[in-house]
């Protein structure tokens, strides 16, 4: 039998252990919750409340459980509350029940049915799971994203790799644009360095671009650039600058967490579309993930199509959820359960499109738990 409490953002702190995902990190958490705290929409939710459950087997803790309690309004007439991941809400990148003891299979189960008795709520959402979590002794999973990844030690060299993995028109399409640079007379140089105000000004102006195809820009929104300042500080972060003649016209920042290399942020400017500045960008940064000898690589948030082009290694990560009967849960339940299918069937739809001949390759166990992913769908929770 397991006993549960509720412990503070600032208790975590206090506490030796460690995770596979860096968003359930101590600072990580505490930096989400200031910065998004008073940030009230469907997406984030409102009346934030952090639930950071620390369970006991006698006197020792073996776990850690950081959730958080929030409120949602659907159709404009239902206010919804729910119990979630502290931080899946944006910018996730994998959560799981924090095992510091050695946890029975009974855990999910005694952690649920305290939670049921302890905590009011309607409806209880887990995101961003790996395959191999305890969760799935309690609840049926979900396909609900998907995350690309290679393994640098896994070649050779990083010539091996591009021989075993980038298609021969891929590679024709490197040299080609590197031919078409220097035909059009720009020297391409590339610059890998920290992070810090000045190269954020460069990623600024790079990214402002990526409203010409209709893409959303990270730094319009003041509380996200913040958050990822702070996460950028609190990790090894670099940035790795595409150049043309000196000037910068591609970037992809990334952290290093665990022996794994996670990219962040990328971007390229549309002017210089036709070069391929941003597929070259990309291949650097793998280029410097073989030279700083990283056990893996992660592509960073979506599933794009351009991703395939540099991997065919993808894991799958899950969601599950469980509601109270209570009359507004039961009304809203076919709703959600209609969103959670929909979601399920694009993520495979998506994966079985861009990897149609591949069975084999698809990592489809989370054996690494550890990841950046993306929700097949934006968001399973929306306001009508």
């Amino acid at each position: 039998m397991y006993s549960f409490r509720i412990i503070t953002l600032e208790d975590i702190k206090e506490i030796n252990y460690f995770s596979e995902f860096p968003g359930n990190q101590a600072s990580w958490l505490s930096d989400w919750y200031n910065t998004f705290n008073s940030r009230n929409d469907n997406d984030f939710g409102s009346h934030k409340k952090p639930y950071i459950i620390a369970a006991y087997q006698g006197s020792k803790l073996v776990a850690i459980v950081p959730l958080m309690k929030l409120s949602r309004t659907y159709f404009k007439i239902f206010k919804l509350q729910f119990v979630e991941f502290l931080g899946q809400q944006w910018s996730g990148m994998g959560y799981d029940i924090l095992e510091i003891g050695k946890l029975k299979d009974s855990f999910a189960k005694e952690l649920v049915r305290w939670m049921k008795r302890n905590i009011s709520y309607h409806f209880m959402f887990f995101k961003y799971l790996p395959k191999t979590s305890l969760l799935r002794n309690r609840f049926k999973f979900y396909r609900y994203a998907g995350a690309l990844y290679l393994k640098p030690l896994a070649y050779k060299s990083y010539e091996d790799f591009t021989l075993n993995v980038y298609a021969r028109k891929f590679r024709e399409d490197l040299r080609r644009t590197v031919r078409r640079i220097k035909k059009d007379g720009y020297e391409m140089s590339v610059e890998q360095k920290l992070l810090n105000q000045e190269s954020l000004k460069l990623i600024r102006e790079i990214s402002a671009s990526k409203t010409e195809d209709g893409k959303g820009n990270l730094y319009e929104s003041k509380v996200k650039e913040e958050f990822h300042m702070k996460m950028y500080e609190n990790m090894q972060s670099q940035v790795i600058f595409i150049k043309f003649n000196g000037k910068a016209v591609a970037y992809g920042t990334f952290i290093d967490y665990n022996e794994q290399r996670i990219g962040i942020d990328a971007a390229f400017d549309r002017k210089y579309r036709k070069y391929g500045v941003g597929i070259h960008c990309i291949d650097q940064v793998i280029r410097s993930s073989f030279r700083d000898e990283k056990q893996k690589l992660s592509f960073g948030v979506g599933m794009d199509t351009y991703k395939f082009q540099f991997t065919n290694c993808i894991e799958e990560f899950y969601m599950c959820f469980d509601f109270k009967l209570r009359p507004a849960a039961l009304l809203a339940l076919p709703y959600f359960k209609y969103r959670l299918l929909k979601t399920n069937k694009q993520v495979q739809d998506l994966m079985d499109k861009l990897l149609p001949n591949k069975p084999a390759q698809v990592q489809k166990s989370s054996d690494d738990k550890k990841n950046i992913v993306l929700a097949g769908e934006k968001k399973l929770q929306h306001s009508s």
